[in-house]
């Protein structure tokens, strides 16, 4: 399991290295989604707090990297096959990860209510959603993917980021 962490941890700083490369090639949500992959797995949860037969991604069926974060379904994470749930659909404590975008502006309170339950894996690639306590903020900068932590946030929602992201991350609070 170490040896495959580590073979992780490789493969996204090589991802993160090659971003400029990979914008030109690969559209910009498959890359948004890769990165979402390699932060479940870097991510630990506390004790009991993961279900024992999956781990639950929800996002908005009408957000631009939805269709690409449905190629991550069934891929394991913590020895669990990930599900991707419609944000609408998912009740408190359904959600193990809840990625919000533009799209979401309007049902901000819902996606509040989902991440406030607990031990929730936030992400946003919306700078105005990144300001309500979302753990994860994915931007583009100067033609490289970057993102943002906000590690006080997680570690008081139980979360332990994994120093491989933190060091990889282009601020850290």
């Amino acid at each position: 399991m170490r040896t495959f962490r580590s073979f992780c941890a490789l493969g996204f700083g090589t991802l993160l290295c090659l971003t400029p490369l990979a914008l030109a090639q690969a559209p910009e949500h498959e890359l948004k989604a890769a990165f979402v992959f390699n932060f479940v797995q870097f991510t630990e949860w506390p004790n009991g707090s993961l279900p024992t037969d999956r781990l639950t991604l929800c996002v908005s069926p009408g957000s631009p990297f939805a269709r690409a974060l449905q190629e991550l379904e069934g891929k394991r994470a913590h020895n669990r096959p990930l599900v991707v749930v419609a944000l609408g659909d998912a009740r408190p404590g359904d959600c193990q990860v809840v990625i919000a975008t533009p799209v979401d502006r309007p049902q901000l309170a819902a996606v509040k209510r989902l991440i406030g339950t607990g031990p929730v894996l936030s992400i946003t690639d919306a700078s105005e959603l990144a300001r309500e306590n979302m753990l994860i903020h994915l931007q583009i900068d100067n033609g490289r993917m970057v993102f943002d932590i906000d590690n006080t946030n997680a570690q008081s929602s139980g979360l332990i980021l994994s120093s491989r992201i933190l060091r990889l991350a282009r601020s850290v609070r």
